[in-house]
């Protein structure tokens, strides 16, 4: 999807995760400002909380601690069950069945170290980087999927993943999505092109509280991604990734070492004739 057609659409954050605690107006961009006006430079300041949930949930929590949060709301989410379970054979199914979900999240944390992982071949290669301390933990259920990430174990990013199509609250594209969450937000968003070079390789649009910063991310037709961020691990993400990828188009420093010495030194300057007295 081109960026150009998002250009005026903004982005409310009030789905998935966020939680909007103010209300204000639809804000539409006006009529008759050219793209370039459009388009903030910056991302812009919502009036707006963003709330994290499952409650509890904080930036800079450990591993540990995320894993004891989710372990709360997986608790309540299994209560109804509870109470329409006999003591018995159901219930210890039951119980085994919450252990294995809370087993589950703890289990899937992925460490970015030395080796390579499989997450590099999903849409959420860029998110994170190699031999920096990162890891990433993933709760999957009730066909949602949410990913916390970690940096020297201290959470600052969430990304969640929602499903687009007809009848699908979040809209059925992800243009549509953007401008009903737009009529929810009221703060027109900044659209941004894909950069591979900054591992960003799909159309995004964003904006930011005191806290954090938000990012909704095409996933194609069928899917759309809210990514939230703490902004003080953000600004600092440059000394905390002193690991810089590396680009696997480079060539070898060996092989560039060996080609520079075989190859014959420069002539020397020409020298100009003396001239005639």
């Amino acid at each position: 999807m081109k960026a150009k057609r998002l250009l005026g659409a903004a982005l409310a954050v009030g789905l998935g995760l966020a939680a909007i605690t103010s209300t204000t107006g639809a804000a539409a961009q006006p009529k008759g400002k050219s793209a370039a006006t459009a388009r903030p430079a910056e991302s812009p300041a919502t009036k707006k909380t963003i709330a994290l949930s499952p409650k509890g949930i904080a930036w800079g929590m450990s591993t540990k601690q995320v894993a004891a949060v989710i372990d709360k709301m997986l608790d309540a989410a299994y209560v109804p069950r509870y109470k329409a379970t006999s003591p018995g054979v159901r219930m210890r199914a039951l119980d085994a069945e919450l252990a294995e979900e809370k087993s589950a999240f703890r289990r899937s944390r992925i460490d970015f170290g030395k080796l390579p992982t499989g997450v590099d071949a999903t849409p959420l290669k860029g998110e994170y980087t190699y031999l920096n301390k990162e890891s990433m933990m993933t709760l999957s259920r009730a066909g949602m999927k949410r990913h916390f990430f970690f940096i020297q174990d201290r959470l600052w990013k969430i990304i969640d993943e929602h499903t687009l199509g007809e009848g699908s609250p979040r809209g059925k594209d992800y243009q549509s999505a953007v401008v009903q969450l737009a009529k929810i937000f009221g703060v027109p968003g900044r659209v941004i092109p894909p950069d591979p070079d900054k591992g960003r390789y799909v159309t995004e649009v964003d904006w930011k509280d005191a806290a954090t910063h938000f990012r909704a991310i095409e996933r194609g037709e069928t899917a759309i991604a809210f990514a939230y961020e703490d902004l003080v691990t953000l600004s600092s993400l440059d000394s905390l990734r002193p690991n810089k990828p590396v680009d696997a188009n480079a060539i070898d420093p060996v092989v560039a070492s060996a080609v520079r010495k075989d190859e014959p030194p420069a002539p020397p300057p020409s020298e100009k004739p003396a001239k005639k007295k």
